[in-house]
């Protein structure tokens, strides 16, 4: 876990969730991890026996003090610049001790579940049929993409005709429209989230921790279950980066980090400095910049691969391959279509 400190991407995000009844005396499991190619890799693990914010908070504190000043890309204490979780007030009361520059941003899968679960509760009062209305309202302010249309929706959604009939609903909406900033997409456009807006690399971790490392049983004692995440746990990341590493991995995880470069021809590619390229595209030029894998487009602004850049690192990977001595058709080069080689 040390070593994936040193990967530029644990300074930028990291994500957070905790699960239970992994062993008899149902100890708290907390997973931090980074994003990466090869899925998610752990930055570190809390085994508590309570989940209180102040319990939380102490254990990130020890979690600080053994990755040191090079933890977190060289972050040290200042730990992530951003980091999502689920809505957890424990937890986030913690991270915001322990982490008091980080922004904390909420997982989109959970906040949707959670306002599903609240129309569907009886407190709610919302009748069946009208349900699907409410739960679009907070979807579509959730998804959109400039920051005025959250606030414009917002107001519609207080003079929506099913909306204004239940008032616990506006009441609801009220405390979600005054968190915005945490769970709204279009606030997120100048933080390096790399298209990470949920919560998965955590939640898919923990079902590899249950199925793979514990095998759906619990272990007898926390000294047990200590060992079994020092060792088992280890090898098995081990094992997947190893396996990236030779091309053994899917290939829906690999369409992600590979997307189609909706062949895009080179002379419509133009390098302007070393790691920096200007891509022509169907109504309008994109820059991009391969050091910080930023595209100017609305998929690459975020840090998320894009056609663009991969458009960009098969021009490369031609470049790399045919520079060699042997005389070739320049003339020839300048016409090929990337996306047929």
């Amino acid at each position: 876990m040390k070593k994936v400190h040193q990967l530029k991407h644990s300074g930028e995000l990291c994500f957070i969730d905790s699960s239970g009844n992994m062993d008899r005396e149902n100890c708290r499991v907390f997973l931090l991890l980074t994003h990466s190619c090869a899925g998610g890799l752990p930055l570190g693990i809390l085994l508590c026996q309570s989940e209180d914010e102040q319990t939380i908070a102490q254990g990130l504190e020890q979690l600080k003090q053994v990755v040191g000043e090079k933890g977190f890309a060289g972050r040290g204490h200042e730990g992530p610049q951003l980091v999502i979780t689920d809505d957890c007030r424990a937890e986030r009361g913690a991270l915001r001790k322990a982490f008091p520059k980080a922004t904390l941003l909420l997982c989109s899968f959970h906040l949707l579940q959670a306002v599903w679960r609240w129309l569907w509760s009886k407190e709610s009062g919302v009748t069946h049929g009208d349900r699907p209305a409410l739960f679009a309202i907070v979807k579509e302010m959730l998804y959109c993409q400039e920051i005025g249309s959250v606030d414009r929706l917002y107001s519609e959604a207080r003079g929506h005709p099913v909306a204004a009939s239940y008032e616990k609903f506006l009441r609801y909406l009220d405390r979600l429209y005054a968190r915005r900033e945490c769970w709204a997409l279009s606030y997120r456009g100048s933080f390096l989230t790399r298209g990470n807006n949920t919560n998965n690399f955590a939640e898919a971790a923990m079902r590899v921790l249950k199925d793979k490392i514990l095998q759906r049983t619990k272990a007898f004692n926390l000294p047990q279950l200590f060992d079994l995440l020092t060792s088992r746990l280890e090898t098995y990341y081990e094992a997947r980066i190893v396996d990236v590493a030779l091309g053994r991995w899917e290939s829906f995880q690999r369409a992600k980090f590979l997307p189609q470069d909706g062949n895009i021809a080179a002379s419509h590619i133009q390098q302007i400095e070393d790691k920096k390229f200007v891509v022509k595209g169907s109504t309008q030029t994109y820059d991009v910049d391969m050091d910080l894998e930023l595209c100017s487009c609305p998929a690459g602004q975020t840090g998320a691969p894009c056609k663009h850049q991969a458009a960009v690192m098969k021009l490369q990977l031609f470049v790399t391959l045919f520079s060699t001595d042997k005389p070739r058709d320049e003339s020839r080069a300048d016409e090929t279509d990337i996306g047929s080689n």
